[in-house]
């Protein structure tokens, strides 16, 4: 099977750049899983009002899927790419083969595992990842924190951090957190919620309305050295003059992204470039190392819904200019 365009990835970049080529090259879009990538899994955190979470921008690709006019390969594994001089040639784990002359590689991100932040207490009961929490949405996690009198956020958890080859800032963490505590406060008053942060992260268009949502829970601009379980309670302890601990019901950990397994695997395989925090590098319009190959979405590095929207609407520009010749 030949095709213009490949694009590796059925996620919130992949589609978008799906939707916007699609009536102009024949595109395939093959995926792992099945379409929507981590925004799928992510749950609506609006309380009496709109949180501008950007969850329903994905319901809006979504509802577009029932008229596309490109083709969506899922549930399929792409276990190797080559490159001829009549272009790429993607096989899958089921045997099939496709041709296409060219390729974009919207393979995306992952949340980082808490179980490799055992310092703040990653795998203690009651310690959650913002990502168990978004994803939980769907599934009424809120109501579990029913009887929980005071809860802590841990800011940039395993992010910013040089010496795990992670300190970049992955510009979505205090959004998300600062939208989650808003339906904690909404939903049970009561809670008392501390916010330990570096920096806050809360520029863009939204930002009066998550200084708002700020302004209900206590700011503490100040990390933990670690978090100890004493006596069924999370215990923060701070280490300055002195030791000093804080105790809490449950604790969150906002972790950030780091490449997907897919993203470092296919990046290998086409030789790409890759900048310092282990990304697909980009050019400038989606352009990578290897001609014929683009990159969108977070597969070059983290980035929100909207602002991957807009980017792989770009990148399909790109794409149609250089196809035309």
């Amino acid at each position: 099977m030949n095709y213009d365009l490949v694009i590796m990835g059925g996620g919130v970049a992949g589609l978008t750049l799906a939707q916007t080529l699609q009536d102009k090259l024949e595109v395939l879009v093959v995926e792992e899983s099945s379409p929507g990538g981590m925004a799928s899994k992510l749950g609506c955190k609006a309380t009496d009002e709109c949180l501008s979470c950007g969850v329903c921008r994905f319901i809006n690709i979504e509802r577009e899927l029932c008229f596309k006019k490109f083709d969506i390969w899922e549930g399929r594994k792409i276990t190797s790419v080559d490159k001829s001089d009549r272009g790429f040639h993607l096989k899958t784990e089921k045997g099939e083969k496709v041709t296409s002359q060219l390729l974009a590689v919207a393979t995306g991100a992952s949340p980082l595992e808490i179980k490799n932040l055992s310092r703040w207490g990653g795998g203690l009961p009651r310690v959650y990842s913002g990502w168990d929490i978004e994803r939980g949405l769907n599934e009424g996690i809120i109501s579990s924190f029913r009887d929980c009198s005071s809860l802590a956020f841990i800011q940039c958890a395993g992010s910013r951090n040089f010496r795990e080859k992670r300190g970049y800032c992955s510009q979505v963490c205090c959004r998300y957190a600062l939208r989650i505590a808003e339906n904690l406060k909404f939903s049970f008053p009561q809670m008392n919620i501390d916010f330990y942060y570096m920096d806050l992260q809360i520029l863009g268009k939204k930002k009066e309305k998550l200084w708002k949502i700020a302004d209900k829970i206590n700011l503490i601009r100040h990390l933990p050295y670690e978090v100890k379980e004493e006596g069924g309670k999370l215990s923060l302890v701070f280490e300055e003059q002195g030791v000093e601990r804080k105790s809490y019901d449950a604790l969150v950990l906002s972790v950030g992204m780091v490449p997907s397994s897919g993203t470092k695997e296919i990046g290998k395989w086409l030789g790409l470039n890759f900048d310092s925090t282990g990304f697909i590098k980009s050019y400038g319009l989606g352009h990578t190392s290897c001609e014929g190959v683009f990159v969108c979405g977070t597969a070059c590095g983290p980035k929100d819904i909207e602002t991957t929207q807009e980017e792989a609407q770009k990148v399909g520009e790109e794409i149609w200019r250089v196809r035309r010749g």
